[in-house]
């Protein structure tokens, strides 16, 4: 509390999975796979990964929210998840896919 302010931190974790592959234009076929190993697998490859989003802010005193949880649990899906989950980051998601390697 500060200043007769309530403060409170929440966190929501979600998941999700995704391929992608590693390789260089800088390199040849054989040094990308000496430098990337698996993750230059020609077909990609995928892994699980963990989002952790953390808020904080001052509680209402109507509601006793500083966030409603139910708008951040549907932003993080349309702004994160809906983008990455179970897609090929290289060729599903426009922000990797503009990314020089």
């Amino acid at each position: 509390m500060t200043n007769g302010t309530r403060i409170a931190t929440f966190s929501r974790k979600e998941s999700f999975s995704s391929a992608h592959r590693l390789n260089s234009i800088h390199f040849n076929a054989e040094q990308n796979k000496n430098i990337y190993g698996k993750c230059n697998h020609v077909n990609s490859h995928g892994h699980n990964y963990e989002l952790k989003v953390t808020i904080m802010g001052e509680i209402d005193p109507c509601t006793g929210m500083c966030f409603d949880l139910a708008v951040l649990k549907k932003e993080i899906k349309s702004r994160v998840l809906d983008l990455v989950d179970h897609k090929n980051l290289d060729l599903d998601v426009e922000f990797f896919k503009s990314t020089p390697r």
